[in-house]
């Protein structure tokens, strides 16, 4: 069974994965190298992602005294390590590497959580996973009607379940808290 990874934007990639070797070819002016550049660019945005939710996440188990914030954030660490883990076969083919450190967007809401505390921080990091997982979800719904890899479509589509599940636990949690959810993007499935 021959199954196609998307290619890395110089033209030519393969990645072993077990005993199988995918590879693909495209020309730089092809629908395959427009697609691959944008498989390339949503990796780079949702590992950096992860890396600066997991960053918040690791506050808000310093912080928070809320039972339910510390269940998520963990859980936060849990899932965006465990996503970072399941696209290293995709970032390893394009040659995306995973961010060390949050970017200035999530090191900037570090900063704005890290001077609040008690029930304040729990809402204001409730409002910034409730904003964040709603974009995450739109970028994840967006990837994977529009990439042409079948096993990147399904990685993607793992993700996007994921995503989508922080998404119903942060609006149940910030419902409660009374931060006002977003309607939760619609993904066609």
């Amino acid at each position: 069974m021959k199954i196609t990874a998307f290619p890395a934007l110089l033209g030519v990639a393969a990645i072993s994965l077990g005993t199988a070797t995918f590879a693909q070819t495209s020309s730089p002016g092809s629908d395959q190298a427009r697609t691959a550049h944008q498989d390339t660019e949503f990796l780079k945005k949702a590992n950096q992602g992860s890396v600066d939710e997991i960053d918040l996440a690791q506050l808000a188990l310093k912080k928070s005294s809320d039972d339910d914030v510390k269940a998520f954030a963990q859980k936060m660490i849990d899932d965006h390590g465990k996503l970072l883990d399941d696209m290293k076969p995709f970032d390893m083919q394009a040659g995306v590497s995973i961010p060390e450190h949050p970017d200035a967007a999530g090191e900037a809401t570090k900063l704005k959580l890290d001077v609040l505390t008690g029930k304040t921080f729990d809402k204001a990091y409730i409002k910034a996973m409730v904003e964040d997982h709603h974009k995450d979800l739109e970028a994840f719904i967006a990837e994977e009607k529009a990439t042409s890899y079948p096993a990147f479509k399904d990685a993607v589509g793992k993700g996007e379940k994921v995503v989508h599940e922080h998404l119903e636990m942060i609006d149940q949690m910030a419902k409660k808290d009374g931060v006002a959810p977003a309607p939760v993007p619609d993904s066609g499935k």
